[in-house]
């Protein structure tokens, strides 16, 4: 009886069962999509090379309308910290200094904490962030 039931239950969700499985000529996997995957993700990619790059964060360090004390600080900051990316920007009429490179702002906040020490005004922003700025 068990097996009957079983039978009746599972039959249905085998019959309807919809897979998008590719095989290469030694009947090895070479994708499992749903259909319309492979056009959500080219959306994506055309959204992203619009922008030019991805959303992401870095850290800002601070702003000065003086661009020979900012200039003093990136210098100051690569000299402690010479793995992590600066970038001296000029957004009028200030230029600030941002560093790193981050997917996520909680590892923004991670490095932001790293530096506060020498730093301590420093604070998490949102960038868009060029594709080969990013380490993966």
């Amino acid at each position: 009886m068990k097996k009957i039931l079983f039978i009746f239950i599972a039959l249905p969700f085998i019959l309807v069962a919809q897979t998008d499985t590719t095989f290469n000529e030694n009947k090895e996997i070479t994708s499992v999509n749903e259909q319309g995957i492979d056009a959500l993700v080219h959306k994506y990619e055309n959204i992203l090379k619009a922008k030019n790059g991805v959303e992401g964060w870095r850290v800002q360090l601070l702003f000065k309308a003086k661009q020979k004390e900012i200039m003093q600080l990136k210098i100051d900051f690569i000299n402690l910290y010479p793995e992590i990316p600066a970038y001296l920007e000029y957004d009028a009429p200030y230029y600030r200094v941002r560093v790193g490179n981050f997917r996520t702002k909680l590892e923004a906040i991670k490095i932001k904490h790293q530096i506060s020490k020498n730093f301590p005004g420093a604070y998490p922003v949102p960038e868009i962030i060029n594709f080969s700025q990013l380490k993966y």
